[in-house]
């Protein structure tokens, strides 16, 4: 068993199965159980500039948006590959809870990103939706994680995320 994180704002629970350091730098695995009605997870739909990500429930129902494709995600279902630019969300709509398998390659910082989001809603530093309440901690994490939003050019996200995130972390914020 790997290193579990829980949010308890959301009541989600982030299971790593592989982490960048244990596969050189390959890959990071994790399974993410999400509680039922977990709208939180339907995130604005994002993309990753340099990293592929990968779905495959093992129980309940996974609503996923990749492009212009919708699905319901169940066990026994064909994994879904999110490639990097394909602009995705993903959310428990039902009354039970889900969990998926996920892998992201190639890793980059994204344990970084998701043990600050983890740490951040032990410590009170996220709203209810899972929204860091500091704008320093939202591009820090963003930067980490490689998460850019729809209808905003990646670019000038990625240009603003830069400088954003060296200036928080020059004033202390990690």
């Amino acid at each position: 068993m790997g290193e579990i994180l829980y949010n308890a704002v959301t009541n989600d629970r982030m299971e790593f199965i592989q982490t960048a350091e244990s596969s050189n730098g390959k890959i990071t695995e994790f399974y993410l159980t999400l509680a039922p009605k977990a709208s939180w997870a339907k995130n604005p739909r994002h993309f990753h500039s340099h990293q592929t990500e990968t779905f495959k429930v093992l129980s309940g129902e996974l609503n996923l948006t990749a492009g212009d494709h919708h699905y319901i995600l169940k066990p026994g279902d064909e994994k879904i590959v999110v490639n990097k630019f394909t602009l995705h969300s993903f959310w428990n709509a039902t009354d039970e809870e889900v969990v998926f398998q996920a892998e992201i390659y190639p890793p980059r910082n994204i344990e970084k990103g998701l043990r600050m989001m983890y740490a951040l809603a032990s410590q009170g530093k996220v709203n209810t939706s899972n929204i860091p309440k500091n704008p320093f901690h939202i591009l820090i994490m963003m930067d980490y994680i490689d998460s850019y939003f729809a209808y905003v050019p990646w670019k000038l996200q990625r240009f603003l995320l830069k400088i954003g995130s060296k200036l928080a972390r020059s004033l202390g914020y990690s």
